[in-house]
């Protein structure tokens, strides 16, 4: 079974909101560092990784699709 093609549109969507979560991670880090606020960064951190992976790859995948 093919993965599903989530639109360009969707994963920007999604970028912008694991960037902000990001942001919110690191603002109670600042304030308050714990072990658990430097989990909830690297988890903000990894998501928003892999969507710029994710929107890498369909880019690419959309170049090559056009030159072909």
């Amino acid at each position: 079974m093919a993965p599903a093609v989530v639109p360009l549109s969707e994963i920007d969507r999604r970028i912008v909101e694991a960037h902000r979560e990001l942001g919110t991670a690191r603002s109670t880090f600042a304030r308050s560092p714990s072990g658990a606020a430097v989990a909830a960064c690297q988890t903000a951190e990894d998501r928003l990784n892999e969507l710029l992976d994710a929107r890498l790859d369909t880019m690419t995948a959309a170049r090559r699709a056009r030159a072909a």
